[in-house]
C-alpha cells in the first residue's frame, strides 16, 4: 500500500515540535519526497533512511520554508557516497536555483574532494514540470496540479497514485477548485491549513498592524473555518492537516474542519503515518 509520512508539518515561525513541511511518499522501497524544509535530513533518518539512499524530491513552490533543507539533502548525499544524480522535479525556476545552490556549495564541494581521490563532483538532473503527469516509479504515477499561492506562481499541488490508494499532497494554497478536482475521491488528503490569526506582528515587518499582515497572508492560505469544506468538496476519503502556525491548537483545528467535513480528520504530528 502507498505510505505517506509526515516528515515535517511545521511553517515558517520555528517550532520545537515541527520541522520545516516534507512528506515522505513510498511503496515496495520506492520513496517520494515532497518539499525539503527545515530538519527534512534528521526526519528521513528517523523513519529509517541512511543519506546515500536519499529519495527523489519534488517541490512544490519556491518559498524558503518549502526549499531551505534542499542543499542538505544533496550535499550529505554526496559526501556519503552517492554518486547518482539527485532528480529534482518541480516548478518553472527549479533549474536556476539548483544552479545558485550549487554555486553557494561550490567551495565546500573542492575542499573536501581534496581529501578525496578521484571523485566526482555531486550532480542534480532537474525537471521543470508543468500540470499533468510528471513521472512514474515502481508501480507509482506522481501528478502535478495547478494551486493558488499567489503572488507565487506557478505553485503545484502533488498526487500519488499506487498500490490501491491515492495521496494528495496541496502544498501552499487557498481553497482552490483546480485542487478539489484533481483531489476528487482520494484516499487521503494532506492539506496545509496555515491559520495566520496566530501570526505574531512586529514594527517594521512589512504591515502596519496586525490585522494587516492576517487578511493578507490568509489570502494565499487555507484557514480552519474553509478547510472542511475543501475535503468536502473534494470528496476525500480522509484529511489530514499540515503546514500549522505553532499557536494553532490542534483540538480547535479539528473542530473547524468537523463542521463541513464528516470523515476522518487528524492534526499532523511530525512522523506521523496517515
Amino acid at each position: 500500500m502507498l505510505r505517506a509520512i509526515l516528515l515535517g508539518t511545521g511553517s515558517p515561525p520555528p517550532n520545537p515540535r515541527r520541522r520545516g513541511p516534507a512528506t515522505l511518499l513510498s511503496l515496495e522501497g520506492e520513496c517520494f519526497l515532497v518539499d525539503a524544509g527545515s530538519g527534512v535530513g534528521v526526519q528521513l533518518v528517523q523513519v529509517g533512511m541512511r543519506p546515500y539512499d536519499w529519495p527523489r524530491v519534488f517541490i512544490t513552490h519556491h518559498h524558503s520554508d518549502h526549499t531551505i533543507d534542499l542543499g542538505h539533502l544533496l550535499i550529505t548525499r554526496w559526501i556519503g557516497g552517492q554518486n547518482a544524480p539527485l532528480e529534482i522535479w518541480g516548478p518553472a525556476g527549479t533549474r536556476a536555483q539548483v544552479a545558485r545552490l550549487l554555486d553557494y556549495l561550490a567551495w565546500d564541494i573542492e575542499v573536501r574532494r581534496a581529501h578525496m581521490h578521484d571523485r566526482t563532483r555531486p550532480e542534480v538532473r532537474v525537471t521543470e514540470i508543468e500540470e499533468g503527469s510528471v513521472t512514474e516509479a515502481g508501480g507509482v504515477r506522481v501528478s502535478a496540479f495547478l494551486v493558488e499561492h499567489d503572488p507565487v506562481k506557478p505553485a503545484y499541488g502533488f498526487r500519488f497514485e499506487g498500490g490501491g490508494r491515492s495521496v494528495v499532497v496541496s502544498g501552499d494554497t487557498r481553497p482552490c477548485e483546480n485542487l478539489v478536482r484533481w483531489a476528487h475521491g482520494v484516499d487521503c488528503l494532506v492539506h496545509e491549513c496555515c491559520e495566520m490569526a496566530k501570526t505574531s506582528w512586529a514594527p517594521g515587518c512589512g504591515w502596519a498592524t496586525i490585522e494587516d499582515k492576517i487578511r493578507d497572508l490568509a489570502a494565499y492560505h487555507t484557514q480552519p473555518d474553509q478547510i472542511g469544506l475543501v475535503a468536502k468538496e473534494a470528496h476525500a476519503k480522509a484529511l489530514v492537516m499540515t503546514h500549522l502556525m505553532p499557536g494553532s491548537d490542534p483540538e480547535a483545528l479539528r473542530a473547524a474542519a468537523r463542521k463541513h467535513y464528516a470523515g476522518p480528520v487528524a492534526v499532523g504530528e511530525d512522523l506521523m503515518e496517515v
